[in-house]
Order: structure tokens, then sequence, then C-alpha cells
């Protein structure tokens, strides 16, 4: 039960929230009333092979296929950190609104986040998210959330390393959460929540005109759409 409906069953994710933040007409559009399907790209399709691959070599513990063993190292860096691995379908988090641990399907989800891979040792873990596209365009509050998500599902973490790989650019970005610091980012964070909360309780969704608008929004019905002729 992935949606988001009335107040008293209010759920959300990183992305959902983010894609009512980038504009709240084509979340409610393509989300909610799915009028338009979400359009793929090559870039897209390459993101999902690698990611695919990337589990199935960690799970399996063999090498890459040839066409991505240019990513091995990173592997074999999340292999050589200690802790109990945790791959995808076994990092799926979800949490009610009193910030405790329920099942992924549970009828009291408040909040879902999935880790690409995680590894738990002790007080600490790390988190790793493959990223396909570019690091200019990195959102600290993706890996904030996934960290604070695995505070949640495990109370002895006191430290979360995130870390972004940028598979394109080779290079990887670095976040650093501590359990004392966990309830003034969520404190930041609620608000924005509220604000979407409220949105889908007032079924009050205007467009946010912005840089997708002109070649990128799927949602052709929108005045501010640059592919409709309008």
């Amino acid at each position: 039960m992935d949606t988001v409906t009335a107040d008293s069953n209010f759920q959300w994710s990183y992305s959902r929230l983010h894609g009512f933040e980038t504009c709240p007409r084509k979340f409610h559009e393509t989300q909610i009333l799915k009028r338009w399907p979400e359009e793929r790209s090559a870039m897209l399709d390459w993101g999902d092979e690698v990611h695919l691959a990337l589990a199935a070599a960690l799970k399996n513990n063999t090498p890459l296929p040839l066409k991505f063993q240019l990513f091995e190292h990173w592997l074999d860096k999340v292999r050589r950190t200690p802790g109990e691995m945790l791959i995808e379908d076994d990092a799926r988090w979800a949490c009610t609104r009193a910030f405790r641990p329920t099942p992924w399907f549970a009828p009291n989800v408040w909040l879902r986040s999935i880790a690409d891979v995680a590894k738990i040792d002790g007080d600490l873990a790390l988190i790793v998210d493959w990223k396909s596209g570019k690091s200019a365009n990195v959102d600290p509050i993706q890996m904030t959330l996934a960290s604070l998500m695995a505070m949640v599902q495990f109370p002895r973490l006191q430290l979360v390393r995130g870390d972004f790989v940028w598979l394109q650019e080779d290079r990887q970005t670095t976040q650093i959460l501590y359990r004392r610091d966990a309830a003034d980012h969520w404190a930041e964070l609620l608000p924005r929540v509220e604000r979407f909360r409220a949105a889908v309780e007032q079924e009050n969704f205007p467009p946010t005109p912005n840089y997708l608008c002109g070649r990128h929004c799927s949602v052709l019905s929108c005045d501010h759409n640059g592919r409709t002729g309008k």
C-alpha cells in the first residue's frame, strides 16, 4: 500500500517528498492520479542495470560483468568494511510517526527508506548509495534521512557514515551523522513533511515552474509544459 492518501494514512519517502517539493502539480498528476507515466531515458535504464549488477555481485560475492568491472573497486571497499552487510531488500526500513520500526507494509507505516547497501558493526554503520547521475545534483537530505532511519532500526547505532558513490565520476561524497544530532535533523526536516501532509489533506497541488518544464516534464496538460506548443 505504497500510496499517499488521507491524513490518517499519510505515508512518505524521500523520493515522494522530493517529487512534491520539485513540483506539487507534477507529483499529483504522476504519483497520485497516475495520469502521466514517468518517461524513461537511456540514463535511467543504465542506472537500473548497474544497480542490479552491483547488488547481485555483492549478494553472490562474485565479480561484476565485464561492462561494469571498472566499478569493482567500490565493491571491494564495501566488502572490506567490517559489519553485517544488508543489501537492498534487506535494507528496506519503515517506521511509524512515533519513530518506531514497523514492517514495510504495516498499516501504521509513516515513512519508508531503502539503502542500496548497509554495513552494521555494533554502534557504527555504513550506508552506500550508488549514484548514476552527477554529483552537482546531490541532495544531502537523502542520505541524512537514510542515516536517521538506520538509527531508528538499530538503536545501538551512535554514528552512521553515508557514502554517495558517483559511478560515472568515479568518486564519492561522504556525510557523517551522530545520534546526538538526530533530533536536530528531524526538527529541520519535519516542517517540510508537514507541508507535504497538508497539501495531501487539502488536495492542494499548484504547479511550480522550474527548469524541468521546458523539455523534461511528462505532464503535458500543464500550462507551463514547454512541449505542448502553448
